[in-house]
């Protein structure tokens, strides 16, 4: 079964509270398998627009990434980033 990746871009707009979401956030990823593939930070856009933040998550598989997205725990964390962010969030799957 191929692997899943969630993308997300951001722009904080407010760091405290997202610094709440991040780490509910962080805990459900890691408890449903998912791992960080980059440093947002290291970013270097080339060419566009986007957000200032771009982070991709990984997890073993494009199932695992959607229960981890429709989980109610997250439904919850979610909330808490709802004024503390801009942002947009892809579910893909990976080519394997």
């Amino acid at each position: 079964m191929p692997k899943g990746s969630l993308i997300a871009q951001l722009k904080v707009t407010d760091t405290d509270q997202y610094a709440v979401y991040g780490a509910a956030a962080t805990k459900l990823l890691e408890h449903y398998g998912g791992r960080a593939l980059v440093r947002p930070d290291t970013a270097l856009v080339v060419e566009g627009n986007p957000r200032p933040r771009t982070i991709i998550f990984e997890f073993d598989s494009i199932a695992r990434a959607k229960a981890f997205w429709g989980s109610e725990e997250y439904v919850q964390a979610k909330a808490l980033r709802a004024n503390a962010a801009e942002a947009d969030f892809i579910l893909i799957e990976c080519v394997e």
